[in-house]
C-alpha cells in the first residue's frame, strides 16, 4: 500500500492565502491580506489551484467567496469529482489511523460496526469534498475498496509499529 500522510491544518500557499485541509484533503481557501490588497479578482485562480495541487496532489475548483469578517474573506473548494475515489482513500487512512489510536490493534473482519459507520460517514464527506450532489453515485460501489484501504492501513501501522498522530475534528 503507498504510504500516505495526509496533511492537517492550515498551509500557506501565498501571501495571506491560506489552504485548509484535512486528510490530505483541500477544503477551504482564507485570504488575509490587508484590506486594500484583499479583493478576489487579484487572485491568479490558476495559479492557486496550481500551488494547491502541488501541496495536496488534487486538482480543484474555488467556489462561493465570501466576506467572514472585515480582514477575512473565504472561497469553499471543490476536488474535481474524478478524483473522488483518491478522496474517500485519504479519509480511509486516517479512519484507521483513528481507530488504531483508539484500540491499538488493526481492524479486523470482527469490527463491522466500525466498518459501516466510518463508511457512511467518510463517503458522505468525500461526496461534500468534491461537491458531488447526494445520491448521484452508488454507495455500494465504493465499500470493498474503501474497507480494504482502511484495514490495510490499520495492519501496515500495527506492523511498522507506528502511533499515528490524530487531529481532532
Amino acid at each position: 500500500m503507498l504510504n500516505v500522510t495526509p496533511l492537517n491544518g492550515w498551509n500557506r500557499v501565498a501571501p495571506g492565502l491560506d489552504i485548509e485541509v484535512q486528510h490530505g484533503v483541500p477544503v477551504r481557501i482564507s485570504n488575509t491580506r490587508e484590506a486594500n490588497t484583499r479583493s478576489s479578482e487579484e487572485f491568479n485562480e490558476s495559479s492557486v489551484t496550481e500551488k494547491i495541487f502541488e501541496l495536496t496532489g488534487f486538482n480543484v475548483s474555488m467556489h462561493d467567496w465570501m466576506s467572514i469578517t472585515a480582514n477575512e474573506q473565504e472561497w469553499s473548494v471543490c476536488v474535481d469529482k474524478r478524483e473522488f475515489v483518491e478522496v474517500l482513500k485519504h479519509i480511509a487512512i486516517s479512519s484507521a489511523a483513528m481507530f488504531v489510536d483508539r484500540f491499538h490493534k488493526a481492524i479486523d473482519h470482527t469490527a463491522v460496526d466500525w466498518d459501516t459507520a466510518e463508511y457512511n460517514y467518510d463517503f458522505n464527506q468525500a461526496i461534500e469534498h468534491c461537491c458531488i450532489p447526494y445520491g448521484t453515485l452508488n454507495k455500494d460501489h465504493y465499500f470493498e475498496q474503501y474497507i480494504t484501504t482502511m484495514h490495510e492501513e490499520s495492519m501496515r501501522l500495527i506492523n511498522d509499529g507506528i502511533s499515528p498522530m490524530i487531529e481532532a475534528e
